[in-house]
């Protein structure tokens, strides 16, 4: 090796080296590229790539570069750069509580430079510094504080850290990121590791089937989960090294601001499944240790379900059947997010839709594509609010209106009027039960007269998932389980429990069914409405005229095997 590394003492400014020619910090930089190769820090690849890298256009800091690739882990970065180096590394008891020097040396100036003061005294300034052979900091910070500098090493990614702990949010130009960085950003995010990193986490999403991908920033890493079956399965932790690179890449996928870091932000994205284009919602959420990002796969070509499909019972889709037959009148299922309620809407709109009725949504987003279907998508941004859709809809001279949530007053109060002048309304509440979306609209605003009127029945429904076919085993019952059931003492049964199979990825569970209670309004119902009865009375009146309650359906889909004990008192929070 040159004698950079053979004298550890050596100061890395440029110099003149044995042969007295004149070296400069990119010299340094390949002797360290070389030096991480002859330790086999690098591989043949990484060693050309690292180098490659260098030369790219444009202000290039060599840790950075080596970290954000995901060439090489920060820690080992960091050791192998102080024993070359003859440096030591920032401790943990050496970060400072408040700036060093503020007056003479500023938060901006430290952020550019990755350079951090962590203490002074009369002769002396130590300085946490990311790049070794940067010849520029030492003398210019020898300049701003008139004392003698003495550097430390720290990471990159424990630099910005530090930093933030010490003087706050870095300063950042009008869009969250200094100008600087936004070309190495888009270089870095562009690296073939990074894209097929992207592509694998999205591809491993449609292996899984799952509903959304959460990259979640951590102090030490990026963990990675899927929500399959509506439960959160940690697949893997990715290195910290490349959390800003990977965030980068999927922000240019979605159209997102790379440099604003600051600000929550939402996008969309398209990616190949099976010979068609998915679209993914993305969503970008600053946190202590950097961004998260969610994304919700929106899948519009999969295949409507009918009511069976979905595990309706007959009893439960006769009694829809009845409330959707009807001309006119409002239609409502209710749950909390993730609980299928778009997906329940879907199956009524596929039984209604035909050549003889004009149906006419409005969504955010569009999650299911349907042919005859006239489809539209929110826009609150722009004002094209789910009110302000619905007014349209109804110069539109449609036959049955799907609103997919209604979230205010004056959506409800519209919802009303247009099933009160002869459309059918169907759409979502947020709700735990049927007869709360009684007492909801009234919070709303809306007279108990008018839901009287219009109400046609409620879905109240949970989402539990299926039992493994291949894995799941059949065990006798307990004492306990009876007494959770609701069972007479001295019943015989049994119960099945998931095991595990690489069928189910190990989850004993595969795909989900409808736990339901569905209100069909009758005379009695709309009586107890308009005057104004609670939601215990109106429960009480709609089980007494047949309703199976959330409990009851929730124990039947147990005792009938497709589901078990544990599954229903996760999503039920208990039978009683």
């Amino acid at each position: 090796m040159l004698n950079i590394w053979a004298a550890k003492s050596r100061p890395l400014r440029s110099q003149p080296d044995r042969r007295g020619d004149r070296r400069g910090p990119r010299d340094d930089a390949r002797d360290f590229i070389a030096f991480l190769a002859e330790r086999e820090v690098l591989d043949a690849a990484g060693h050309e790539r690292a180098l490659a890298a260098l030369d790219l256009p444009g202000r290039r800091t060599l840790p950075v570069l080596l970290v954000e690739l995901g060439l090489v882990h920060e820690a080992t970065l960091v050791t192998a750069l102080s024993e070359a180096t003859g440096l030591p590394i920032l401790a943990p008891e050496e970060i400072p509580a408040s700036p060093v020097l503020p007056d003479s040396i500023g938060a901006d100036y430290c952020a550019r430079a990755r350079a951090l003061p962590v203490a002074a005294d009369a002769d002396s300034l130590t300085v946490a510094v990311v790049d070794p052979f940067d010849p520029e900091i030492a003398p210019a910070l020898e300049h701003l504080a008139d004392r003698r500098v003495v550097r430390v090493l720290v990471g990159p990614g424990h630099f910005e850290r530090t930093h933030r702990a010490v003087y706050g949010d870095a300063p950042q130009d009008d869009d969250g990121a200094p100008d600087d960085d936004l070309t190495r950003l888009q270089d870095v995010a562009s690296q073939a590791p990074i894209v097929r990193l992207a592509a694998r986490l999205v591809r491993k999403a449609f292996e899984l089937s799952a509903s959304d991908i959460h990259l979640e920033a951590e102090e030490a890493d990026m963990r990675v989960r899927y929500r399959v079956d509506g439960v959160l399965i940690e697949a893997e932790r990715l290195a910290k090294s490349v959390q800003l690179a990977l965030t980068t890449r999927i922000k240019i996928q979605a159209g997102l601001n790379i440099a604003e870091r600051r600000l929550p932000q939402d996008g969309r994205m398209k990616a190949p499944d099976r010979g068609q284009e998915v679209d993914i919602r993305v969503s970008t959420l600053p946190t202590a240790h950097g961004e998260s990002v969610v994304l919700r796969v929106l899948d519009g070509s999969r295949r409507v379900e009918d009511f069976s499909g979905l595990g309706f019972d007959a009893p439960s889709i006769a009694r829809i059947a009845a409330m959707t037959a009807r001309p006119n009148g409002l239609v409502l299922v209710t749950g909390p997010t993730g609980s299928g309620k778009t997906t329940t809407l879907y199956a009524a709109l596929k039984r209604l839709n035909g050549p003889h009725l004009k149906v006419v949504t409005v969504e955010d987003p569009v999650e299911y594509r349907m042919a005859g279907v006239n489809q539209v998508q929110a826009h609150p941004g722009i004002g094209l609010d789910f009110a302000a859709a619905l007014r349209s809809i109804l110069r539109q001279d449609p036959d049955v209106v799907m609103v997919g949530e209604i979230r205010d007053g004056e959506t409800a109060r519209i919802a009303v009027q247009a099933s009160l002048t002869g459309h059918l309304v169907v759409s979502t509440l947020h709700t735990n039960s049927a007869a709360a979306a009684v007492t909801r609209l009234m919070d709303m605003g809306v007279e108990p007269y008018l839901i009287a009127a219009t109400l046609n029945g409620v879905v109240a429904q949970r989402l539990v998932r299926r039992l493994c076919d291949d894995c799941a085993e059949t065990v006798p019952g307990t004492e306990r389980d009876r007494i959770a059931l609701g069972l007479p003492p001295g019943t015989p049964f049994t119960l099945r429990r998931p095991c595990g199979c690489p069928a189910c990825n190990g989850t004993g569970y595969r795909g989900r069914m409808v736990a339901s209670e569905v209100m069909l309004l009758d005379g009695a119902l709309r009586g107890m409405i308009a005057d104004r009865a609670g939601e215990r009375a109106i429960a009480d009146r709609a089980r007494a005229e047949g309703m199976v309650s959330l409990s009851e359906s929730g124990r039947a889909l147990v005792l009938s095997g497709r589901t078990s004990l544990d599954e229903v008192g996760r999503v039920l929070e208990g039978l009683g």
